[in-house]
């Protein structure tokens, strides 16, 4: 999960669920660590079973969330992207640095 939970935007949640997913979850269990409130839970809940990047699971009669092949590969572009980001962030912050 993302560290900076303040200004989270869309595509941030919805990866940060599915992380949550991954070992399959409650929904309520989603709702705590994801700090989402009952009406944006029901709604990513929603959205990421429509794009089929979790499934819904009813195991001993609790209904669980699981990601999905197509969720964990999202979840690694997602990273990927991440860190991309990240390094080019660096890479600019030390080319300032050199020219000051």
């Amino acid at each position: 999960m993302c560290k900076n939970e303040n200004n989270r935007g869309k595509i941030q949640i919805m990866a940060d669920i599915v992380d949550l997913c991954k070992a399959g979850i409650r929904k309520t269990h989603i709702m705590y660590k994801g700090n989402l409130s009952y009406e944006q839970i029901n709604r990513y809940l929603y959205e990421l079973l429509e794009k089929e990047l979790i499934i819904q699971n009813l195991d001993d009669g609790v209904l669980t969330y699981r990601a999905t092949e197509k969720g964990r590969s999202f979840l690694q572009y997602y990273n990927l992207m991440l860190s991309i980001l990240d390094e080019n962030v660096i890479d600019r912050a030390a080319a300032i640095t050199k020219l000051v």
